[in-house]
């Protein structure tokens, strides 16, 4: 059962919102929409002793570009990445996933940090953003920290973020009109679905080539952290993309996903679905 009382510190700003981490760096958990901490506040999977209201530090909401790169506040909700015109230009896989994050209730008020923080290997903008190699960036009194998204998830909901550190952004290398790529999910119903399995894959091409020099295949909610697929990118990567080699690819990615059986699919089901998702993830990228 939740608890009836517990303390929350609000922060104006950003500095105040690290001061307050500083000061308090065990027991306090961090939130901003609430669409998982008040779930596990009310189940009881978490018991801070008090609570960090970010939601008020408006330097984290933003979506904007900087060179060739694409940077997302934390505090940016899913449907801030829906409207973006930089997101749907640049980083569309991402963009497909916000979209069948919940009902547009939660996807106004879900924040892409606090994915992140929960660390759940079923959270729908993870696989997108380990295909666009995203970097995370938080914050300490001390200073930025910059972490590889690979780096950044250490476990079963566990992540690298020290208890004086704020996640404030991520950013990625821009998709541009040469590369291709999409998000596929199955989940057991349309709204609030949590994924059975879900697929994000980015191809990055040459300017001189019809091949593609970078594969990305990600998969999320087959194995306590987000898979890559690492035989699949092999089998795209510089290679003239046919259907058959699209069929070969999408075989070998079930070799990377190493699910487990609980209410929502057995872990064979789980494994013939990525097959077919990184097909139709594959086809959607390629021809449309």
């Amino acid at each position: 059962m939740m608890r009836s009382e517990i303390d929350v510190l609000t922060p104006r700003n950003l500095d105040d919102a690290l001061d307050m981490l500083h000061e308090n760096p065990v027991g306090l958990k961090i939130v901003a929409g609430g669409s998982d901490i008040i779930v596990q506040l009310r189940d009881g999977v978490i018991k801070p002793s008090r609570l960090l209201n970010i939601l008020p530090v408006k330097e984290l909401k933003f979506v904007r570009k900087s060179g060739d790169q694409i940077e997302i506040g934390a505090l940016a909700t899913y449907n801030d990445i829906v409207i973006s015109r930089l997101t749907l230009d640049h980083a569309w896989p991402l963009v497909q996933a916000a979209k069948q994050i919940g009902a547009i209730q939660l996807q106004n008020t879900a924040t892409l940090g606090g994915n992140l923080g929960n660390a759940s290997p079923a959270g729908d903008s993870l696989p997108p953003l380990y295909a666009l190699d995203a970097v995370v960036v938080t914050q300490s009194k001390a200073g930025k920290r910059e972490t590889p998204i690979e780096q950044f998830f250490t476990g079963y909901r566990k992540t690298a973020l020290k208890p004086d550190e704020l996640i404030v952004s991520v950013h990625f290398k821009a998709l541009t009109g040469e590369d291709r790529g999409a998000y596929k999910k199955l989940g057991l119903r349309e709204a609030n679905a949590i994924s059975i399995v879900d697929v994000a894959t980015v191809l990055r091409s040459r300017s001189d080539s019809e091949t593609y020099a970078e594969a990305r295949v990600a998969l999320g909610a087959v194995a306590p952290n987000i898979r890559r697929a690492r035989a699949c990118e092999q089998a795209l990567t510089r290679k003239t993309i046919t259907r058959e080699v699209m069929k070969n690819a999408a075989s070998l990615a079930a070799q990377d996903a190493v699910p487990i059986d609980d209410i929502r699919g057995s872990a064979h089901y789980r494994k013939d679905v990525v097959v077919s998702l990184v097909y139709e993830a594959l086809e959607e990228a390629i021809y449309g």
